[in-house]
């Protein structure tokens, strides 16, 4: 074949080859596309895979700071329990240790207790 009947060939079916043209461009659009399309999913699971570990990480974080400050809570919780059981433990005793004196002072000086409890309630005595 020699490029007269090329040429006359290309004249009498331009509008076929124009249209096989076309056609190749319009696939070859759609591949271009679908290939930024996959392109694009793919960096946008690789975004919401990293974002989700980042969520994960900030997570783990926050369940041990709230641990620690559980244990914190604890800790300052039994102290204050602690320190409550021994001010109770002395107030009795300061009590023990009042009673036996006012027993003692109401057997023996009757005058002083009588200005111990006018001085702690404000009491007025009435012989």
């Amino acid at each position: 074949m020699n490029s007269g009947a090329i040429l006359k060939f290309a004249l009498n079916h331009w509008k076929e080859l124009l249209m096989c043209a076309l056609l190749a461009i319009v696939v070859g659009k759609f591949r271009y596309d679908y290939k930024q399309l996959e392109a694009a999913y793919e960096a946008t699971q690789q975004s919401l895979e990293e974002q989700l570990a980042g969520l994960q990480e900030i997570h783990k974080r926050e369940l041990e700071r709230r641990e620690a400050a559980l244990s914190d809570y604890r800790d300052a919780l039994a102290d204050l329990e602690r320190n409550y059981i021994e001010s109770q433990v002395e107030l009795e005793r300061q009590k023990q240790v009042n009673r036996r004196k006012h027993i003692d002072d109401f057997s023996g000086n009757k005058e002083k207790l009588i200005k111990d409890i006018q001085e702690a309630y404000g009491f007025t005595h009435v012989p």
